[in-house]
């Protein structure tokens, strides 16, 4: 599988920690933030489960001090992980000391800007390079749209956007992510700012992100979860239990989520409250605790707290009582709009969608609920769906979240219809531009992937697009059918590994995802006119 460079973040001071996850896209550059520790122990810890290619380590912290980590690992693992030292302290002994530990560069907090920041992990990563990957790290190779890949796939999954349960099994585990618990429970939270803060703006965007990071970083080192982002406001957690069938989970989930926003509180002073939903034992049918979820937050909203569905649902709340909007019936054909980029359906499903809570203000939540769907749907079905969906609400303060600003059924109306406009005017002009950029993303796919079958309807499945679709868009944007691009790929990463000697045939088509040696020389001698055999002695003889 591919993976991202790993950074590890370690400091006592958990807004230092928070900044620099911050500081730096990270995902830009090709890395993931894996874990964050607020001691020397912890980060020795957390460098031997998550073996992090770098690590951002103060020297000063609790329980072992970063340079005591940085030789402590140095001697257990060799050169890598690269620590990059921070510290308060200017004193040169400790430069001179980091230096020693062969730290790939040594920062002072209060002379740190994102330049600085960024020259140090260009350093790390070209030392990275340079090492080509040791023992410890045989296949590094940068994947910088992961995390956001992973955030698209938990959207698709609560909103109930695959198209079978085989399309969502392949894209988990493309993703590497563990859903193997007994059941789990989605929370929806809300973040609630300070009145310090303006309702609009980089504050308030900072605010609301770093809250998000914090309540990942408090929760996964006591309970394994995925903490997915929604909105500016409001995130998900998906949390594990350990039986859909009882309610004694309650109290402990209770429990975790007020101790999550107590410290959010003490820390950015915001307020945190939640809707949670049943428990599931198929993390497939996830979207239906995220549903339960969802229509327990506004009784949550109103107390203030963190309300169970089933507490929702006793207390009859008025907006419980309201029908949220289900987009089953036409989810394929929604999907089908977004996928081949068909303007004119989209338009008309929009507007039958206007028209129907037109002049209906007792449908607000209904409507609000209508518009976040389609949203979801475009940030998650579209390969530049965020991007796009910003565009088109560029001139508001708070870009498209302003549908969490509507107080009427006039204002989600005047939402959608900007969103339907928009998106149709520039899907209309990006329309080819678009294709080809879905093509690139899926023959980068496959180089990745040649040492799997690779069929249409598994690399369908990987990008949320029918099988015929995905076949008739590569033949006309790559001006080659599917199924030869593929064969074609692998029959010249075979070429390149015969000439580099890496192994016999029989090694080299098992390495290609061929059953057998004879198939795999079958299929080299139709593209290439001579057998595997012959085209190594042809080399040899050179």
């Amino acid at each position: 599988m591919i993976a991202l460079i790993k950074l590890l973040i370690a400091d006592d001071e958990a807004l230092v920690c928070i900044g620099l996850q911050s500081m730096l896209k990270w995902e830009q550059y090709g890395i993931e933030v894996v874990g964050v520790a607020y001691n020397g122990g912890q980060a020795e810890e957390m460098i031997e489960s998550c073996r992090p290619d770098i690590v951002i380590t103060d020297i000063k912290m609790p329980v072992k001090t970063g340079l005591q980590v940085a030789e402590s690992v140095r001697r257990k693992y060799g050169r890598v992980p690269l620590f990059i030292i921070l510290t308060s302290y200017e004193e040169f002994e400790y430069a001179r000391t980091a230096i020693e530990m062969q730290a790939v560069d040594y920062l002072v907090k209060l002379e740190l800007t994102p330049e600085a920041l960024e020259t140090a992990i260009r350093k790390a990563m070209k030392r990275l390079e340079e090492h080509n990957t040791v023992e410890s790290y045989p296949e590094l190779i940068h994947r910088s749209n992961l995390h956001e890949l992973r955030e698209k796939f938990f959207v698709r999954l609560f909103n109930n956007l695959f198209e079978n349960k085989n399309q969502y099994l392949l894209q988990k585990e493309d993703l590497e992510l563990e859903l193997s618990a007994p059941a789990y429970v989605v929370c929806t939270c809300r973040i609630m700012a300070p009145d310090t803060v303006p309702p609009s703006g980089d504050k308030l965007v900072t605010l609301c992100t770093s809250t998000v990071k914090m309540a990942r970083d408090r929760l996964t080192p006591i309970r394994p979860c995925y903490v997915t982002s929604l909105d500016l406001r409001n995130f998900a957690i998906i949390l594990p239990v350990d039986d859909a069938h009882s309610l004694d989970w309650m109290p402990d989930i209770e429990r975790l989520l007020s101790d999550m926003a107590q410290a959010l509180h003490n820390y950015f002073n915001v307020r945190i409250m939640g809707g949670i939903g049943h428990a599931v034992d198929d993390p497939y049918l996830i979207h239906e605790s995220y549903l339960a979820a969802r229509r327990a937050l506004p009784a949550a909203l109103a107390q203030q707290a963190f309300v169970f569905y089933a507490d929702a649902d006793h207390k009859q709340s008025s907006d419980l009582k309201q029908p949220l909007f289900d987009y089953s019936a036409s989810r394929s054909e929604i999907r089908r709009a977004f996928e081949e980029m068909d303007t004119d359906a989209l338009h008309s499903m929009i507007t039958s969608m206007i028209e129907a809570f037109d002049g209906r203000p007792d449908l607000l939540v209904a409507a609000t609920d209508a518009a976040c769907s389609v949203l979801y749907m475009a940030t998650s079905l579209l390969a530049d769906g965020e991007n796009l969906v910003e565009q088109i609400f560029e001139h508001e303060p708070e870009g498209y979240r302003t549908i969490y600003q509507q107080s009427s059924i006039d204002g989600v109306i005047g939402w959608l219809v900007q969103f339907r406009d928009g998106c149709c005017e520039l899907l209309s002009s990006r329309k080819q531009s678009y294709k080809e950029q879905v093509i690139r993303h899926v023959q980068d796919y496959i180089k990745r992937n040649l040492d799997s079958k690779l069929s249409l309807n598994q690399v369908a499945d990987i990008f949320n697009f029918s099988p015929n679709y995905l076949s008739h868009l590569f033949s006309r944007t790559a001006k080659v059918n599917f199924v030869k691009y593929v064969t074609d790929t692998k029959i010249a990463a075979a070429k390149e590994m015969m000439l580099r000697g890496e192994g016999r045939i029989n090694e080299i088509s098992h390495k290609l995802g061929y059953d057998s040696a004879f198939y795999f020389s079958k299929v080299f001698k139709k593209v290439e006119g001579i057998s595997p055999r012959e085209f190594i002695q042809r080399v040899e003889s050179r």
